[in-house]
């Protein structure tokens, strides 16, 4: 493969997903420093997913605000497709909060409240897209994990991955689409879905920063075997793990609203959510970006060095 990719000079291969080569680039132009995503060449054509990665291409170019990774271009170079995206200088929020639970550290409330109120902001802002006839395109995003919310090295919180996102207007899908452990019950059960969906699944995140431990026991995992049935059953009937002492219970409301097993019981949009977190006694405050930063420049120390290249900052 050339070292260049359209005005793009490739820094180094950074990741290899399950349809995309990815590699860290520079803007020849302006120096940026960015992630390009190429389709692998090694892979025979699989309508759902390359579906899926050129889903995420185009919205990614609509994605314009502060908190969803930016697009900024897309192409075809010797006829593979590829993505010019944001580099997020920083790891996912899986990654972090696996860490932490190693180290023995945990989220405050307050950075907690903040964190999530920033993927609900990022996610209102995806709600309201529209068509070239002005019409919203009433996304859902359908897979609002800890693995597609990133944290980087500066406390900013970025959502991304609306590879599995669908308009809410669109019929039931046929088969389970998310992350076990993040499905709301109406996605288990193969029902109709809108936005309340997300709200469900940042409630788990939020409940996850409190505790430090998924919402649903994870202990057996989805591998097409009997264990399988039992969590998808616990998913359709909200069956969480209970919330510890330890939550506050301004909190610990705003959780039981967002993972009402109703749809109609809860926060009926990420707008009103986040008036719920204004209104707790731990409202997201932008200082606690500082703290988020600080906490996940302790743990990934190592790698915040080993990463570094010219052009951006040191952190140090």
């Amino acid at each position: 493969m050339s070292n260049r990719i359209g005005n793009w000079e490739l820094i180094d291969h950074y990741a290899t997903g399950g349809v995309a080569e990815i590699y860290r680039a520079r803007d020849t132009r302006s120096g940026e420093v960015v992630i390009i995503k190429r389709i692998r060449p090694d892979l025979e054509f699989d309508p759902e997913k390359h579906a899926g990665f050129y889903r995420e291409l185009q919205l990614a170019l609509l994605c314009t605000h502060k908190n969803l990774i930016r697009g900024i271009a897309k192409g075809t170079q010797n006829g593979a497709d590829f993505g010019v995206l944001e580099y997020v200088d920083g790891p996912d929020l899986a990654a972090v909060l696996e860490r932490a639970k190693r180290a023995g550290l945990a989220l405050t409330p307050e950075v907690a409240s903040w964190l999530v109120s920033e993927v609900l902001d990022g996610i209102d802002f995806a709600y309201r897209l529209t068509d070239g006839a002005g019409r919203e395109l009433g996304l859902v995003h359908r897979d609002l994990t800890p693995r597609n919310i990133f944290v980087r090295y500066d406390g900013q919180v970025r959502v991304g991955d609306f590879g599995s996102s669908l308009a809410s207007k669109q019929e039931p899908a046929e088969a389970v689409v998310g992350t076990p452990g993040y499905l709301s019950p109406e996605q288990a059960q193969l029902q109709p879905i809108d936005h309340r969906s997300d709200v469900y699944a940042i409630g788990l995140l939020l409940q996850e920063l409190l505790t430090g431990e998924p919402a649903f026991d994870l202990s057996n995992k989805w591998t097409g075997k009997k264990n399988d049935a039992a969590l998808l059953k616990a998913h359709q009937k909200n069956q969480r793990r209970p919330l510890p002492p330890t939550v506050p219970d301004d909190l610990r409301l705003v959780i039981e609203i967002a993972t009402a097993l109703d749809p109609a019981d809860r926060y009926q949009s990420a707008r009103e959510m986040k008036k719920g977190l204004l209104r707790s006694e731990h409202p997201p405050r932008p200082e606690s970006a500082a703290e988020l930063s600080a906490l996940v420049r302790r743990l990934f120390a190592a790698e915040l060095r080993a990463s570094r290249i010219p052009g951006l900052a040191s952190f140090a």
